[in-house]
């Protein structure tokens, strides 16, 4: 059992900020937010939060985010009570891709351009890549970010290590949504996560792509309800393995 008064630890993606997740969240419940614009390594980053994080919580990570949950894990599992894992990969960004990543953030770079424009057809479902609104939405963020926020967080995403077999050791129960058409942390890799946790619960969202948490925030919504839910009344052990617990969210 899980104590709900235990708070979500927000921990946002690439050039984004804790507001990524308020139409997932459920109302009233208590959140932190996490800074994860100031480091160049996952290390660094999830020793800082843990610093200024509460004794025990509820880490929610949404891309980048959910990486450093993944260390933040490994460093310190008597705290994190338990994980959201939001478009998450286990694995490292492969050698040969550093240099063309770094190149996206060269100086005078504009990060939303890179959002918005470079990366947005990779970001979202085909049918929302048109999405004016969604794209301002992820604009904003990214126009919010402090300066030089890309090429920190860049560097901190290549710096990731390989997480794979490491997972069977974090045995916090964990809950993976992960959007069926995800173009940055495809399926496959998330399923890959998913079965590597020993408590692990995926729902698999259709019609969303990296950014399902704005592009499907009902289903997202309600896959963290029902496993919020599930915590607080003790049953996620007996329903969280992933050939248990994994279900589709529409």
């Amino acid at each position: 059992m899980i104590d709900e008064r235990l708070p979500l630890l927000l921990l946002p993606g690439t050039l984004c900020d804790a507001s990524v997740f308020t139409p997932m969240l459920p109302p009233d419940y208590p959140t932190i937010a996490a800074d994860l614009t100031r480091h160049a390594s996952v290390g660094a980053a999830a020793l800082a939060v843990l610093s200024e994080a509460p004794p025990r919580f509820i880490a929610l990570g949404f891309s980048l985010g959910g990486i450093v949950a993944l260390s933040m894990a490994q460093q310190a599992p008597e705290r994190v009570a338990a994980m959201v894992l939001i478009a998450t990969t286990p694995r490292p960004v492969a050698p040969e891709q550093h240099a063309a990543r770094r190149a996206q953030v060269a100086d005078g770079a504009d990060p939303a351009v890179l959002v918005g424009e470079t990366l947005w057809a990779n970001y979202v479902h085909p049918d929302r890549v048109a999405d004016d609104a969604l794209r301002a939405k992820v604009v904003a963020m990214a126009r919010a970010c402090p300066p030089d926020t890309a090429r920190r967080q860049t560097e901190l995403a290549l710096s990731r290590i390989d997480q794979r077999e490491r997972l069977g050791a974090l045995a916090m129960p964990v809950l993976i949504l992960s959007g069926e058409q995800d173009a940055v942390a495809p399926p496959a890799t998330q399923a890959e996560l998913a079965t590597g946790l020993p408590q692990a619960r995926i729902a698999r969202i259709p019609g969303a792509g990296h950014f399902v948490l704005l592009e499907k925030p009902e289903a997202c919504a309600r896959a963290l309800g029902t496993w919020l839910s599930d915590l607080s009344q003790g049953a996620s052990r007996a329903q969280s393995r992933t050939h248990i617990g994994s279900w589709e969210v529409s």
